[in-house]
């Protein structure tokens, strides 16, 4: 009997969900009966994909709050798949602080993005006005992060926020970072798993298999180093050492568990920026597929 074929949306191939990817690779999924096809849909097109059909599944928990924030949504986020994203922010060679960005552009990911607000309040943190004293550019609908390190590194913008393995790569060129998101807004719960209630409705099933795939993998992920960094080396065309440092910094961040403590924090984040009363994670949240291992 065939597999059933579902499409999971991601903001992008990266590290940060290297659980996804590693998962698929490895087979986890087919063992559940189910091929999982990706497709990348930054910033708010992500669960807006969910939403009209276009994917099955999502992996943006931001997006589901920053609707609900707008109005009843029927996404739902079943789990979350890493805590606290890292996303460094890299300087041009000659750059030694914040003031010397000034007058100057930074790439960001797409407007809406969890990193691209984060920031935004970090640089109003620290005395720098968005699109007054500094040039805040998200990233643009078809552009590629290739892109964005090619422009980067041409010299169109001053700094970029950047993923693993991003950093690491620009690191080795001679690039610093200035500092990491999350250390500046800890307790970040942006990247999970996104459905909708029809869905869990008409093909529970399918969305139990789902979890159970992305858990087994992701468990795999974490325990068998010598697989996860053959994967990654492969995967992202790192050296083996370069590879098991994006793996060290990274593994106790891939999760498969629901905690609405954590998603309380996104709300909170998430409708401060927006100006608005924060929502109830449990309206967004479906806790029965938590269990599920």
């Amino acid at each position: 009997m065939a597999n059933e074929s579902v499409c999971l949306a991601i903001m992008a191939p990266t590290l940060n969900l290297c659980n996804y990817l590693f998962g698929i690779e490895q087979g986890f999924f087919r063992k559940e009966g189910i091929d999982v096809n990706v497709i990348v849909r930054p910033g708010l097109r992500n669960t807006q994909a969910v939403a009209d059909g276009e994917a099955d599944f999502g992996a943006a928990n931001e997006c589901v709050i920053q609707t609900a924030l707008r109005g009843p949504t029927d996404l739902r986020i079943l789990l979350q798949v890493l805590n606290d994203p890292l996303h460094d922010l890299i300087v041009q060679k000659g750059i030694d602080g914040l003031q010397d960005l000034k007058g100057k552009q930074v790439a960001v990911p797409a407007a809406g993005s969890t990193p691209g607000i984060q920031t935004r309040q970090y640089f109003e943190r620290n005395g720098l006005v968005p699109d007054r004293d500094i040039f805040v550019v998200p990233q643009a609908h078809g552009e590629t992060m290739a892109d964005r390190v090619r422009h980067f590194e041409e010299g169109k913008f001053a700094g970029l926020i950047a993923s693993p393995p991003t950093p690491f790569l620009l690191h080795a060129k001679g690039y610093r970072s200035i500092t990491e998101l999350s250390e500046h807004f800890p307790g970040t719960a942006s990247h999970g798993l996104v459905t909708t209630t029809t869905t869990i409705a008409k093909r529970r099933p399918l969305v139990e298999a789902m979890v159970r795939g992305y858990v087994r993998g992701v468990t795999a992920l974490k325990q068998d180093r010598e697989a996860a960094l053959k994967f990654i080396s492969a995967r992202f065309n790192l050296e083996p050492s370069l590879a098991g440092s994006c793996y060290d910094v990274l593994k106790e961040r891939w999760t498969a568990k629901l905690s609405l403590e954590s998603l309380r924090t996104e709300c909170e984040f998430q409708a401060q920026n927006a100006g608005v009363d924060p929502i109830a994670a449990e309206t967004i949240t479906e806790a029965s597929f938590s269990g599920v291992h």
